[in-house]
C-alpha cells in the first residue's frame, strides 16, 4: 500500500506541474500577443501658431480609451521660440475623465464637443502634474486646462504656450507610417536608382571597350556576364590610321538593391582620335554615347506602424548617356601600354510612371509619377596592358569618378504625403581587369571582371564573365 500511495503521489505532482506549466506558457503567449498588437499612431496636430508631432502607442484596443491603454510616446511640443520633448522616461498620461479620447484601426480621436467633461493630458514629471508646466492637453470642459486643444512647451502663462478653441471629433493622430519612414523609404529608392544608373553607365563602357587598351587592332566578339547577366557583343573597327569606331549591344537581366531591372536591352558607340604619327607616347581623345530601354521592378520598403511594409510597383524606362575623354597613351614597350585620361559624362535616366497597389505586404497604397534622374559624372581614370609571352595578355583598370548635379526624378504620394528626395553629390570608384588568353592566331578567350565601389547609402556592385574575341 505505501508503495501504491507513492507512485499516485508522484502521479498527481506530474498532473499539478503540468497545469502549472500550461497555465505559464498561456500567460507568455498572451503577453506576445498584447505586444504584438500595439498600435502606433502618428500625431500630426496644429496649435495656433504651435504644434504637436510624434507618436503615441496603444495596446491595441479599439474603442474609448483609459489611461493604461496608452503605453508609448514620443511627441515633440512646438510653441512661439519654445520646444519640449514629452517621452515615458520624462513624463505622465493623466485621463481623469469622459468618454471622449476613441481609435479605431485608423486613427485616434478626441470629441471636444462631449458634454461628460473629457480630458486627455500628457505633462512632464518635473515640475510636475497640476504645475502648469510642459504639457499638451485635449478638453472639452474639464477645468484643469483650457477648452480644446493646448500646446505648452515651457509654463502656461508663458508667450509660447498656444490654445485654441475646438469642436466636435478631429483627428489626433492616424495610424501608418511616420512621416520618418515614408521619407527614409523613399530616398533609399532613389539611391537604388543612382546604382541602377551607375550599372548602365559601367555596361556601356564595357560595349566601348573599358578592358581594353587604347591602341589596339579591328576585333570584335561575344561574351556573357555574372552580377548581371549579360549576353554582349562588342566590336572595334580602324576607319583610318587615326579614328577608329567602337561599339556593341547587349542584353541583360540585373537587381541592384531596389531595384531589380528584369529585361534591358542597350546599344553604345564611339569614335576614337589616337594620333599614331605623334609617335609611342601621344595624346588622344574619345567620344560617344548610348541608351538602353528598360523593364524594372522596384521595392520601397518602410515601417507601416505595425510591422516592415514593402511598397512594390512595375514600369518601364530609358537610360542615355553622353560622354567625352581626353587622355595620354603611351607604349611603353612592345608588351605594355599605359594610359591615364580625364572624362565627363551626363547620364539620363527616365522612369515612365507607376503605382505601388495597396496588398497583405503594403497597407497602403502609392503613386509616382514619370520623372527622370539627371546626373552629371567627371573622373580620373588609368589602364595598364601587359603582354606575357606570346599567348596571354593582363588589363587592370581604374579610376575616381565624382557625380554631380546630380536631380531626381522621383516624386511619390503614399498615404496622403508627398516626398521628392534630394540627390547627393558622391565620389565613388571603379576597377577592373582583363586576361586574354590566345587561343589561336586570331581567337582570344577573355576572362574580366568589372565593378563599381560607391558611397552614400548607394550599393557597390561587381560584374564579370568571360567572351570570345576574333582578331581581324
Amino acid at each position: 500500500m505505501m508503495r501504491i500511495f507513492a507512485r499516485k503521489a508522484r502521479r498527481g505532482g506530474n498532473k499539478r506541474h503540468s497545469l502549472l506549466l500550461a497555465v505559464l506558457c498561456a500567460l507568455a503567449f498572451a503577453a506576445t500577443l498584447s505586444a504584438q498588437s500595439n498600435i502606433t499612431y502618428n500625431f500630426k496636430q496644429t496649435i495656433g501658431q504651435g504644434s504637436i508631432g510624434g507618436t503615441i502607442v496603444t495596446d491595441g484596443h479599439i474603442g474609448t480609451l483609459a489611461t493604461s491603454d496608452i503605453v508609448g510616446w514620443n511627441l515633440n511640443l512646438n510653441g512661439v521660440g519654445a520646444t519640449y520633448t514629452l517621452t515615458p522616461s520624462n513624463s505622465g498620461v493623466q485621463q481623469f475623465l469622459g468618454n471622449d479620447l476613441t481609435t479605431t484601426k485608423n486613427g485616434l480621436y478626441f470629441n471636444f464637443s462631449g458634454k461628460d467633461g473629457g480630458y486627455f493630458d500628457i505633462q512632464a514629471l518635473s515640475p510636475g502634474f497640476g504645475s502648469g508646466a510642459k504639457y499638451m492637453c485635449e478638453n472639452s470642459t474639464y477645468y484643469g486646462c483650457w477648452s480644446g486643444a493646448s500646446v505648452v512647451p515651457q509654463s502656461s502663462s508663458d508667450p509660447s504656450a498656444q490654445h485654441v478653441p475646438e469642436s466636435g471629433v478631429q483627428e489626433l493622430a492616424y495610424a501608418g507610417p511616420s512621416e520618418t519612414a515614408l521619407i527614409n523609404s523613399v530616398v533609399a529608392l532613389a539611391r537604388a536608382r543612382i546604382a541602377q544608373a551607375l550599372v548602365n553607365q559601367l555596361q556601356s563602357q564595357i560595349l566601348t571597350g573599358l578592358n581594353e587598351q587604347v591602341s589596339c587592332g579591328n576585333c570584335g566578339g561575344g561574351s556573357m556576364s555574372f552580377g548581371s547577366a549579360t549576353l554582349s557583343a562588342h566590336g572595334r573597327h580602324s576607319l583610318s590610321p587615326e579614328w577608329t569606331l567602337l561599339g556593341g549591344t547587349d542584353l541583360s537581366q540585373y537587381k541592384q538593391q531596389g531595384a531589380n531591372v528584369n529585361l534591358s536591352t542597350g546599344l553604345a558607340t564611339a569614335i576614337q582620335y589616337d594620333p599614331v604619327h605623334f609617335g609611342s607616347s601621344r595624346p588622344y581623345a574619345e567620344a560617344g554615347v548610348s541608351g538602353s530601354y528598360q523593364r524594372m521592378h522596384y521595392t520601397r520598403s518602410y515601417d507601416n506602424g505595425e510591422g516592415a511594409s514593402n511598397g512594390n510597383g512595375k514600369t518601364h524606362g530609358f537610360d542615355a548617356s553622353a560622354y567625352a575623354e581626353v587622355g595620354w597613351v603611351d607604349r611603353v614597350s612592345p608588351r605594355d601600354e599605359a594610359a591615364a585620361y580625364l572624362s565627363y559624362s551626363r547620364l539620363w535616366q527616365i522612369v515612365s510612371g507607376y503605382t505601388e497597389p495597396a496588398s497583405s505586404d503594403n497597407p497602403f497604397n502609392a503613386a509616382v509619377p514619370a520623372g527622370t534622374d539627371v546626373m552629371d559624372v567627371s573622373g580620373f581614370n588609368t589602364q595598364y596592358t601587359h603582354l606575357f609571352g606570346r599567348k596571354v595578355e593582363a588589363n587592370i583598370n581604374s579610376g575616381v569618378e565624382w557625380a554631380f548635379n546630380t536631380q531626381s526624378g522621383l516624386s511619390i504620394t503614399v498615404d496622403g504625403l508627398k516626398v521628392s528626395p534630394p540627390q547627393p553629390t558622391l565620389v565613388y570608384f571603379q576597377a577592373g581587369s582583363r586576361v586574354g588568353i590566345r587561343l589561336k592566331s586570331r581567337l582570344t578567350l577573355d576572362l574580366y571582371i568589372n565593378s563599381v565601389l560607391a558611397t552614400h547609402g548607394v550599393a557597390s556592385s561587381a560584374h564579370g564573365g568571360s567572351g570570345l574575341r576574333w582578331a581581324f
